[in-house]
């Protein structure tokens, strides 16, 4: 046996946690569809010292210590 291929026991063991897997996949899919949760969605997340944010006056928060303070909008 090469070490590229699976013997038959181990072929066997990775079919059945894929189909595990999957069928917990299918599950929660389901079990979102009849309970939708308010909360879902996606998160994105810069850090304060981020290219995407350029200067100090750019940016929309500021870290005081441990303490994250959002900057009133200015116009």
């Amino acid at each position: 046996m090469t070490k590229d291929k699976l013997s038959k026991k181990q072929q066997k063991e990775l079919q059945k946690l894929t189909d595990e897997i999957t069928q917990e996949a299918k599950n929660v899919r389901l079990d979102y569809k009849k309970n939708p949760s308010e909360i879902s969605g996606s998160i994105i997340q810069i850090h304060e010292n981020s290219p995407y944010i350029a200067t100090k006056e750019e940016r929309l928060v500021i870290m005081d210590g441990k303490q994250l303070k959002i900057k009133p909008d200015v116009d």
